[in-house]
């Protein structure tokens, strides 16, 4: 097993396999150039994961599953996004959403409007827009919401 390591802004020295690496082929929504992630899980962070840029060491974006904002949250996936992202199963899908955490962690919002979407057998995946929803791109963050 062959480690890998990453410098970063955010989390310091990363160490990592090759089989970690998630590729987002079009990138996220207003960047692009940045295909390459890796997904960093911390206890001391749970329920948030982070998505860290490989192409970018300052480019990270702070994720949460969806269904522990919405407890109701519906994401449905088109044949070609099933297609582009090779997913036989349901199981193989992974659903984030992308957060915005600021200075007043109450006042956290995500993004309910454009999730990523991974096949994590793949290990490949794509932040899609939700054109047939009422969801919203800064939604409130409340745990525990029945919705």
């Amino acid at each position: 097993m062959v480690l890998l390591k990453l410098e970063t802004h955010s989390f310091g020295t990363l160490e990592y396999e090759d089989k970690a690496v998630l590729q987002l082929r079009e990138g996220m929504l207003g960047f692009a150039q940045h295909k390459r992630y890796l997904l960093v899980e911390n206890e001391e962070i749970l329920p948030f994961k982070w998505l860290q840029s490989l192409d970018d060491q300052h480019v990270s974006f702070p994720v949460i599953d969806p269904h522990l904002v919405l407890g109701s949250y519906i994401c449905a996936l088109t044949l070609e996004d099933l297609h582009s992202l090779e997913i036989e199963r349901e199981e193989d899908v992974v659903k984030l959403v992308v957060a915005v955490i600021p200075e007043d962690p109450l006042q956290t919002t995500v993004n309910l409007k454009a999730p990523i979407i991974i096949n994590h057998k793949r290990m490949t995946g794509k932040q899609i827009v939700l054109s047939n929803s009422d969801y919203h791109t800064h939604q409130p963050l409340v745990f525990g919401n029945p919705g």
